[in-house]
């Protein structure tokens, strides 16, 4: 496949992508408003996901190419990935958390029960699976990573593939302020770094979901934490350490990775 038609198939993907979640967040705020509902946004999420899903699957179709070409591999060993991206960011946050309290950069008093809690965890973990984690991964760290790695070398594609998934981040409305600006391109960059190591999407999707997770539950809207210093949580717990201990780890899990390595797709 030619390299115009690679690139025009990248772009579509990415303009679709867009168009997807635009229509289904501005169906999401007719149907909830200013006001949030965890059960609009747990539908709003299954949407995305069965409509990203029906897209790619349409792309790989009309390419012949298997999802095992975009970053996936078998049910064993994508769990694996899953979880070692999981732990990748749940191990490091963690000790950055503990860190930041003992400090006192930060004060964290749980308001509600532990059961609400945790059912809240549950379905917001969930949800967070399905509206981002999982398609975002796939559309932008699967396809679009794949189709690229096979024109550019590892490190050119997760430099290009960062500046795609900050410009996908400004159309549907997450770059929002100064404090995404700042953060979704390292995020990205970091998100390509793990998917490229393990050269598995479900490492990334792991990274994701649980980083994602643990920021957004400690959002007021849902009246589980009275939270003091979140700005310190955000940066150093959820992303400056995970971001050091997880490529450092990544290492040692893959030492062999060629970041000059091309990866050709092949049409079956």
């Amino acid at each position: 496949m030619k390299a115009r038609n690679m690139m025009m198939r990248i772009g579509v993907v990415l303009l679709f992508s867009i168009l997807i979640w635009r229509l289904i967040l501005y169906l999401n705020g007719m149907f909830s408003g200013d006001e949030y509902s965890s059960a609009i946004h747990f539908f709003t999420a299954l949407a995305i996901t069965i409509l990203c899903l029906i897209l790619v699957s349409i792309v790989l179709r009309m390419d012949k190419i298997s999802w095992k070409q975009i970053g996936m591999s078998s049910l064993r060993t994508n769990i694996i990935s899953f979880f070692i991206g999981t732990m990748l960011w749940l191990i490091p946050a963690v000790i950055g958390l503990v860190v930041c309290l003992l400090l006192g950069w930060a004060e964290i008093t749980i308001t509600t029960n532990l059961n609400q809690l945790l059912l809240s965890i549950l379905i917001l973990y969930i949800t967070v699976f399905l509206i981002e984690a999982f398609p975002e991964e796939l559309i932008l760290r699967g396809y679009i990573y794949s189709y690229l790695n096979t024109l550019f070398p590892h490190w050119i594609t997760l430099i290009i593939q960062t500046l795609i998934f900050s410009l996908f981040a400004y159309f549907v409305g997450a770059m929002y302020s100064l404090e995404q600006l700042l953060f979704i391109p390292g995020y990205g960059f970091m998100l390509g770094y793990f998917r490229a190591k393990s050269e598995n999407v479900w490492t990334s999707i792991g990274f994701h979901v649980a980083i994602m997770t643990a920021s957004q539950i400690l959002n007021p809207i849902h009246s589980h934490f009275d939270v003091n210093g979140v700005f310190a949580i955000r940066f150093f717990a959820f992303n400056l350490i995970p971001y050091i201990l997880g490529a450092i780890a990544l290492e040692f899990i893959y030492p062999k990775h060629n970041w000059s390595e091309i990866v050709p797709i092949n049409n079956s």
